[in-house]
């Protein structure tokens, strides 16, 4: 969500130099601070809202948190955290997604019926 009121702060005073790596980290964006450091934060939240799922953000986070956590506890730059889900529920998501698509390449009466007119059986 935006803010109520539009803010004045723009990218260049904004983000700092790991802000703009971290965001450049996202596929299909190029953040230059040079470049892009005169438009408006508000901007930026606003553009980046269009594109950005709930899977991206959480990428974003747990890489943020890994670093962190490699400062944090001096261990080696090539330690990144990883989310996975419980087997039970991967296995539970395929099976929903099999009848999803079982059930999507069927035809319910209706169907059946303008089918049969369409093609005059």
């Amino acid at each position: 969500m935006l803010p109520k009121n539009h803010s004045q702060t723009n990218l260049g005073d904004a983000l700092s130099a790991e802000d703009v790596y971290t965001l450049n980290s996202i596929p299909n964006v190029k953040l230059i601070k040079k470049t892009h450091g005169i438009f408006s934060l508000n901007d930026l939240v606003l553009e980046m809202s269009h594109f950005l799922d709930e899977e991206v953000i959480n990428r974003v986070e747990l890489e943020m948190l890994s670093g962190k956590e490699r400062e944090k506890w001096n261990l080696p730059k090539d330690f990144q955290l990883i989310e996975t889900r419980n087997k039970e529920i991967g296995l539970v998501f395929n099976e929903l997604e099999e009848v999803s698509w079982r059930m999507a390449g069927m035809f319910d009466p209706r169907e059946i019926e303008s089918l049969k007119t369409m093609f005059s059986i």
